[in-house]
């Protein structure tokens, strides 16, 4: 049966080229089973089994000269796991977009969901099965999903107990992805650094350089105080503060405009006018068109403004020795609110009475194929 040939799709092919096709296809299958077996297979599996049968359909349809391209492909996803496997096919053979490809740009960016009340959002988060106490003690990921504005709701619910967890859940993924990007930004600056220091930077090198100096407020590129301004903020500060200023989510500010961290605005008509607010006073509240533009202008606001100049060296001299502190750290915004020490003690019991430092090792994990984004 070996030194036999077929005809397929019109064409001959010989026995021996259709056997190791086949047999690299199997292989290939088989590689993948044991991983679709489980519940939370990776996506690099899904590559195989998709590359493997792409490739099937291509040698029925294509020139049976043409060498067999499917252990190329499958080889190619694992090295460059966020690109579309790669296979040979006829011109007039469109192949659909693998499934690797499209969860892998579905998880490109965070989800954004608006859940249209507390019960809906409850029930969202029910589904994927996001648990606090799995992520205080690091048994879980915080998935990805934003929402771009609190449930119309929100306010009037009743426990605060429940009301303080939603907080902390649609939060912690915004406070998270903000420094991401930041974090990001900063492993790059940081090697550029090193660079510099061996060699030198070449001219589109120096161009990110001048415009990351331009967005974190300084007119000329200075790498050592770009260090102590591009950082993260702890998680824990973040949910504190943010809790404070927006009464969990209650306040008019952030349910009418976004604004979780009462960022204030001197730019008449650009935000809410507090009802408080003295006579002779001019300021409003800043408004935001979602609550994650909210959470990075908190953070661009801590790490620019002359203000948090004690706040960044704090953090850098922290960060030198080891790790960063968010209960004393805080000690250094005495100037967010008028309030000076009063609410630098507020915000600390905030963080102690809800043990929110537990989440500063909160992360969104890898990428898995059929987990909630």
């Amino acid at each position: 049966m070996m030194g036999r040939g077929w005809t397929i799709g019109g064409k001959a092919v010989g026995a021996s080229h259709l056997w190791a096709a086949l047999s690299r296809l199997f292989s290939m299958i088989g590689s993948g089973a044991s991983y679709v077996a489980s519940v939370r297979f990776e996506y690099k599996s899904l590559t195989v089994v998709g590359a493997g049968i792409a490739a099937l359909y291509i040698l029925a349809l294509g020139n049976p000269a043409e060498p067999f391209r499917g252990a190329d492909a499958a080889t190619a996803s694992f090295e460059s796991p966020r690109r579309t496997p790669v296979v040979t096919a006829p011109e007039s053979l469109t192949v659909p977009e693998s499934l690797t490809a499209l969860i892998i740009k579905k998880s490109a960016l965070p989800e954004k969901t608006q859940p249209d009340s507390v019960a809906s959002l409850v029930d969202l988060y029910q589904d994927i099965d996001y648990r606090l106490d799995d992520i205080r003690l690091g048994e879980m990921a915080v998935p990805r999903i934003m929402l771009d504005k609190l449930p119309a709701d929100f306010a009037v619910v009743e426990s605060p107990t429940e009301r303080k967890q939603l907080f902390i859940k649609l939060a912690l993924p915004l406070i998270l992805y903000a420094n991401e990007r930041i974090a990001a930004e900063r492993e790059r600056l940081i090697a550029l650094s090193d660079k510099i220091a061996r060699t030198s930077a070449t001219a589109g090198e120096r161009a990110w350089l001048a415009g990351l100096a331009d967005r974190y407020g300084l007119e000329t590129p200075d790498i050592d105080i770009l260090l102590k301004r591009v950082d993260v903020i702890p998680p824990s500060l973040a949910l504190a503060q943010g809790a404070e200023e927006s009464g969990w989510g209650t306040s008019r500010f952030v349910r009418e405009g976004n604004a979780i961290f009462g960022q204030r605005t001197y730019d008449k008509g650009a935000g809410l006018v507090p009802e408080l607010r003295d006579p002779d006073a001019t300021h409003e509240v800043k408004t935001f068109n979602g609550l994650m533009d909210s959470v990075i202008s908190y953070m661009t606001n801590l790490n620019t403004h002359a203000a948090y100049d004690n706040f960044r060296r704090i953090r850098a001299d922290q960060r030198a020795s080891g790790g960063v502190d968010s209960y004393t750290l805080v000690g250094s915004l005495v100037r967010y609110s008028e309030r000076g020490e009063a609410y630098i003690e507020t915000i600390r019991s905030i963080i102690d009475i809800n043990d929110l430092r537990s989440y500063d090792g909160a992360s969104f994990g890898n990428l898995v194929a059929g987990d909630p984004i």
